[in-house]
């Protein structure tokens, strides 16, 4: 048997590692096995050149086309199942009793010719059924292999065929252990991308929706000061950019749904500043988001929400510098910088997601007195 990748049954999911190749295989996969009925031709051969009666020709030829047709038919309707243990299905072994039973009846009427049958039993056993089934089928073969040629007194001249049962068996053997290691190789991929994606998902939400909500939190904050303050006029202000901010937050998440997690950094760095001047935090920026590649800019710019998210949270500063330049951008402030011990899920997914375009993100002490970030890069954009 020609070893294939297993699989269930196609879906849409592009975790599930399914692709159009796959699916042949799920369908068209059978055919493989076909390519070996061409060895039934030994038998043939035998039958058709060798001293044996009429009677006994036809009737081994209509043994051999019952054989094929019965080994094709099964491997049609469950070749799927080859890697994942064999079927249970009553057909199927139904279909492999009817196979034994073709051969016990050929014993007598061909003799050693049967001999050429075993192998399909073989592959079935070990590539459709279930451990136990392929033990018993091996066993079988093997004591068959060495009793018949002693029985007809042929042992010479059937040593080519128990060589070949012999050799067969154990690479059927070892293909079939190959497909299952590759099918477990193959799940655990699978969940490996099923665990990133969750994990791309989690950080869009924190970085994206998580910055929304902050700022929605200080837009109101703001506001019912402004209120206490009977300055209306500019609570109303406030106000109508918080519902603004509310379209974006709600922009954000359909974003994250999609899997289409992108920010301008232009649009990033004017929001940032506003942001920055709603709550009186001196904003400076040197340098320019060109100076960032185009492939990057998406990145970068989330890294920056994030640190500048984290300072309006809880720094308690009073100034931010922002430094953009070729293969590196830093962003500092004067607050009351590191406080944890470990790096909390924002600074992690920082360095997380500067990995993912090949750079490093590193967070320490700021020359201001407070945090700093620093994230380097290839000027070219292309991964280090």
């Amino acid at each position: 048997m020609s070893p294939r990748q297993p699989g269930s049954a196609p879906v849409d999911d592009p975790l599930c590692g399914l692709d159009e190749d796959q699916k042949f295989w799920d369908r068209r996969g059978w055919l493989v096995a076909g390519v070996w009925v061409i060895f039934l031709v030994f038998p043939v051969l035998d039958l058709l050149v060798e001293d044996h009666s009429l009677p006994t020709r036809i009737i081994g030829l209509a043994l051999i086309a019952l054989f094929a047709a019965v080994y094709l038919q099964s491997y049609s309707k469950f070749s799927s199942k080859i890697g994942q243990g064999g079927t249970s299905a009553r057909r199927a072994h139904v279909n492999f009793l009817v196979l034994w039973a073709i051969i016990v009846l050929g014993i007598p009427v061909v003799g050693l010719t049967t001999m050429g049958l075993f192998p399909f039993i073989t592959s079935f056993a070990i590539f459709l059924l279930g451990r136990r089934w392929a033990i018993a089928a091996y066993s079988a073969v093997l004591v068959l292999s060495f009793a018949l040629p002693i029985i007809y007194g042929q042992f010479m001249d059937a040593i080519f065929l128990i060589g070949l049962n012999l050799v067969l068996m154990v690479v059927y053997a070892i293909t079939v252990a190959a497909i299952r290691r590759s099918t477990e190789a193959e799940k655990m991929r699978s969940d490996y991308l099923l665990v990133a994606e969750q994990e791309r998902v989690a950080r869009d939400v924190h970085d994206g929706i998580g910055h929304s909500l902050t700022a929605l939190n200080l837009k109101a904050q703001l506001a019912l000061r402004l209120l206490d303050q009977e300055q209306y006029a500019r609570a109303r202000g406030e106000l109508e950019q918080l519902s603004a901010l509310a379209v974006d937050a709600l922009d954000s998440v359909r974003t994250t749904v999609q899997g289409l997690s992108r920010q301008d950094l232009v649009a990033e760095l004017a929001e940032l500043r506003q942001a920055c001047n709603d709550n009186n935090l001196e904003f400076t920026v040197a340098g320019s988001a060109e100076q960032v590649p185009m492939q990057l800019r998406s990145h970068v710019a989330w890294i920056l929400r994030e640190a500048v998210t984290n300072v309006l949270r809880h720094a308690h500063a009073s100034r931010i510098v922002l430094q953009l330049e070729p293969g590196h951008v830093s962003i500092e402030d004067d607050g009351d910088g590191l406080q944890a011990s470990t790096p909390g899920h924002g600074i992690r997914g920082m360095q997380e997601r500067a990995k993912q375009f090949g750079a490093s993100c590193t967070v320490g002490a700021s020359r201001l007195g407070g945090t700093s970030v620093q994230v380097a890069f290839a000027a070219d954009g292309n991964a280090r």
